[in-house]
């Protein structure tokens, strides 16, 4: 017993078959295609919420570090001393970028 799409294809004639075949196998590829990037589309967008929640993580880290950056400053000052004498710019320097850091991928 046919199907109703053998049915049908039997009643064209041979040059149509081929290019409902060909229209068909076009529209497959298509979702097949389509099918992928949505696997993709779901994986960034879980890699997005991870690194959302890592840069706030983050940002919360920054915001430790300059409270005890701040309680140094002060306790340098109170011994007649500058936080410059502790050599330790280059330290803020690289909270100061990774916090530009976290807030881009925080604003993403």
């Amino acid at each position: 017993m046919k199907s109703n799409i053998e049915k049908v294809y039997s009643k064209l004639p041979k040059q149509e078959l081929s290019a409902h075949k060909v229209d068909l196998n076009m529209v497959s590829d298509l979702n097949t295609a389509y099918n992928a990037l949505m696997k993709i589309k779901d994986k960034m967008d879980d890699d997005l919420a991870k690194a959302k929640k890592s840069a706030i993580m983050g940002d919360s880290g920054i915001t430790n570090f300059n409270k005890l950056f701040k309680n140094i400053e002060e306790a340098a000052k109170s011994l007649g001393t500058s936080v410059k004498d502790l050599n330790l710019q280059k330290l803020v320097g690289d909270v100061k970028n990774m916090e530009k850091e976290f807030n881009k991928v925080i604003e993403a």
